[in-house]
């Protein structure tokens, strides 16, 4: 008798190549980090209500001017309160009815003492600044200004500060857990030669007869302070209208450069499927009001509030970041698909720290895909989440430490979407699935949220407890290794790799019927005829001349490289070999 011999037959997975055996624990980051992530007492002791916004940009000098009128209320009684304006821009007072009050400065975090406040009560104070603000060397992921020249050699001004926060540029209350409850108003005196966009609807334009124009733009519902923006150029306007799922027909009012006009014309019209997708799928647009634009940008694209920022080159899901994408999914422009995502996904419904990120770029990317199935199909779909499982690091939990103002990026996007797509067929039910997504989206709309929030939904939804899976795909960043081999006649399998409640349901074929496992860590045991003929209904087989696996598989009878189409986990396959 030959003596069983295993082989341990591994395929890793979206980059899953450095794995820990738990979560990682709180990131180490700066004071200023910290004093702009935390809510201590002197900036939970109030809740912005609204902002009025007035600078004065100097292009030639990249120098900003100006004062910002706080609306706020107090939630207790308190004397001293943070604001948050970097330090490299100039605080020159602090004015609160008729007095200049008195501040210290810790890194960017500004403390105020005010005469004592009570709980309840409404107050107003102005903080009048200037200075050079950053210049963002990487835009949109490297926060501040950008002072560029268009094609024809004027002037191109735009802002993002995602991430580095806004006191970059005005003072303010720093925190994302904290919108202005009745919007802001934002008014930027500019060079005449430039047209001025912003968030929500134009009020005024001023001509001012030196040289200068000011342009007041208002919002009325809650913002992400990282979304109030403002763009300089020589653009031109083009009106479009969208037809609602609903019916309504709502007028779109999008900004591009005046050379840009004609190809505009042809990309930007995209936006009403796009808008029609969302609000079929997660709920009505939250911000018709203050309107819905698109405006050219040099840089990437930024999902500002209703007025989404746009430079992707007028490329169908191309530009060079996407470029693989072009040939097979050329139906829409993915940038413009996915920064109006973020209108429902991080706009509408907005993580309470940056720790929960994943909310806005997780879903804004398994949004991408599922309009993709809807548009070309359920295998198409799986190509699209196939190619951007291949951009994940894994390298640490998608939630963050919260407190930290550390914004979880990398793998919010590829890996939050992945964790979206597995847990759609962990439930198993499609109308149930897109009624759970649906419902979160309508009942959070305009809402600070957590990842404990989703979860509690989703259990409630469900009828499921999938405590174990969030534990799992997003507290930690171990990938599940399902152990299995075959052998007299039975199925062994289990989990490894996992915290120790993990217990998710695989699918699988055995001759051809289909049948769903339910590992754990415990090695389970099924009942088959021998020689079965066992396919993992989540896998796909794909033949790649590149990899080496392919002499493997031959050698060993196998059918080459094992991609996961429906779940992300790995596969150790013990493989017995048995004579007489």
């Amino acid at each position: 008798m030959k003596l069983y011999i295993p082989l341990l037959f591994i395929i890793f997975f979206g980059g899953c190549t450095s794995l820990v055996n738990k979560a990682t624990g709180p990131v180490k980051l700066s004071e200023r980090n910290r004093l702009l992530g935390d809510l201590l007492p002197e900036r939970i002791c109030y809740d912005v209500q609204y902002y009025d916004i007035n600078i004065d940009i100097n292009v030639d000098n990249r120098y900003l001017k100006g004062y910002v009128d706080f609306t706020a209320l107090a939630i207790n009684d308190f004397q001293t309160l943070q604001i948050d304006l970097a330090k490299s821009m100039q605080l020159n007072n602090v004015v609160y009815k008729g007095e200049i009050l008195t501040t210290d400065r810790k890194e960017d975090a500004v403390y105020i003492d005010f005469p004592k406040i009570l709980t309840g009560e409404e107050f107003t104070f102005r903080v009048n600044y200037e200075g050079k603000p950053q210049v963002a060397k990487n835009p949109p992921w490297d926060g501040g200004f950008v002072w560029e020249k268009d094609e024809a050699g004027r002037d191109y001004v735009s802002v993002a500060c995602e991430g580095d926060g806004c006191g970059l540029w005005w003072p303010l209350k720093d925190h994302i857990s904290d919108e202005p409850d009745n919007g802001a108003k934002m008014t930027f005196t500019v060079p005449e030669d430039l047209m001025c966009v912003s968030n929500g609807r134009l009020v005024e334009s001023i001509k001012n007869n030196n040289g200068t124009n000011t342009y007041v733009w208002q919002v009325s519902n809650p913002i992400n302070n990282y979304n109030i923006s403002v763009q300089l150029g020589n653009y031109v306007s083009l009106i479009d209208t969208v037809h609602r799922s609903n019916g309504k027909i709502e007028t779109l009012n999008h900004y591009v450069l005046d050379y840009h006009k004609e190809v505009a014309s042809t990309v930007f019209p995209q936006a009403r499927k796009v808008i029609r997708f969302f609000e079929k799928n997660f709920g009505d647009y939250q911000f018709w009001d203050d309107g819905y634009k698109l405006v050219e940008v040099s840089y990437l694209g930024m999902e500002h509030q209703s007025a989404v920022t746009y430079g992707n080159v007028w490329n169908n899901w191309g530009g060079d970041h996407r470029s693989w994408t072009k040939d097979y999914y050329g139906i829409i422009d993915g940038l413009l698909f996915h920064e109006t995502a973020h209108e429902w996904w991080g706009n509408s419904i907005t993580a309470k720290d940056p720790a929960h990120v994943w909310i806005h770029e997780g879903m804004a990317v398994y949004s991408e895909a599922m309009f993709i199935e809807q548009e070309l199909g359920y295998n198409v779909m799986l190509d699209f989440m196939l190619r951007k499982r291949r951009g994940i690091q894994n390298k640490v939990p998608i939630v963050g430490p919260e407190n930290q103002n550390y914004w979880a990026f990398g793998d919010s996007y590829n890996k939050g979407a992945w964790a979206l797509h597995t847990l759609r067929h962990v439930i198993d039910d499609d109308k149930l699935w897109w009624e759970t997504i649906r419902t979160f989206a309508t009942e959070n709309a305009k809402s600070n949220v957590k990842t404990e929030d989703f979860i509690a939904h989703v259990n409630k939804k469900t009828k499921i407890n999938l405590d174990y899976f969030f534990a799992q795909y997003f507290y930690d960043n171990r990938v599940p290794t399902l152990e299995y081999y075959q052998d007299n006649g039975k199925l062994y399998y289990k989990w490894t790799n996992m915290v120790n409640s993990f217990s998710m349901p695989i699918d699988i074929e055995i001759n051809g019927s289909e049948k769903r496992l339910y590992p754990t860590k415990e090695l389970q045991v099924e009942a088959i005829n021998d020689y079965s003929v066992i396919h993992f209904k989540d896998w796909e087989f794909l033949f790649d001349k590149k990899k080496r696996i392919i002499h493997y598989a031959k050698t060993f009878g196998l059918l080459n490289a094992m991609l996961g189409r429906k779940s992300w986990y790995r596969v150790k396959s013990l493989i017995s070999d048995q004579e007489s």
